[in-house]
């Protein structure tokens, strides 16, 4: 007897890009998986920005932004327990800050993003929170960051920039960035779960460290 041939089969092998998805990606559906890459390329594109802008900078500001970077990285490694909270706070948000108050958005967009980096490989061993934690730091700290900018451009024209207003408008200026770095980053399993974005939520859990990046705004106000 003949033995019978095979039966044909129309399956094709997944594509790189599915294999890929499947290895790191298993638990994204269709909108977190867009969501993630939206917030990465537009990270990474802000970086690019950043670096451009100051690309022409002295070799002296250069240093001061390097060493920042360095201070807030560095800090990133020894975070502070917030209490009755399972959450931390790296207190290398103040030279954040204050690089912004000296060198502008840019800089603390670089600094923010390292941070951010380093916090990422400290607390998480998956390859998406590693990437997309620095490029969330980077779009939260640029659009915060040129918001207080443009505000105390306009307050200075003005005549109306002191000492005390600098302080506030930093203070405020924290808990923006906190705030819009929190949604970005909280909006990756909600979408996961096909969950709406709850306000209360959102102030319970992280209210303490809300008032932690404040008071680092107001140190670094102090500082500069």
């Amino acid at each position: 007897m003949t033995p019978l041939a095979p039966a044909a089969t129309d399956a094709q092998p997944p594509s790189a890009w599915l294999r890929l998805h499947r290895e790191f990606m298993p638990d994204y559906n269709r909108k977190a998986t867009a969501y993630w890459w939206a917030v990465v390329l537009l990270g990474a594109l802000t970086l690019f920005v950043s670096f451009q802008t100051l690309a022409a900078a002295p070799a002296t500001a250069w240093w001061q932004i390097a060493g920042g970077m360095a201070i807030a990285m560095l800090a990133g490694f020894f975070p502070v327990r917030i209490p009755r909270s399972k959450n931390s706070f790296a207190a290398g948000e103040i030279f954040i800050f204050l690089l912004l108050l000296m060198h502008g958005p840019e800089a603390a967009t670089l600094a923010a993003s390292g941070e951010a980096l380093v916090s990422s490989w400290r607390t998480s061993r998956r390859w998406t929170s590693r990437i997309v934690s620095p490029a969330m730091a980077a779009v939260a700290m640029f659009c915060t960051g040129s918001l207080l900018q443009a505000v105390l451009g306009a307050l200075q024209s003005r005549g109306l920039l002191s000492d005390g207003v600098l302080m506030v408008a930093s203070m405020l200026l924290a808990l923006l960035y906190f705030a819009l770095n929190t949604v970005l980053a909280t909006a990756v399993p909600l979408l996961k779960r096909n969950e709406r974005l709850r306000v209360s939520a959102l102030a319970g859990n992280f209210g303490w460290i809300g008032i932690a990046f404040a008071g680092s705004a107001s140190v670094a106000a102090l500082l500069f």
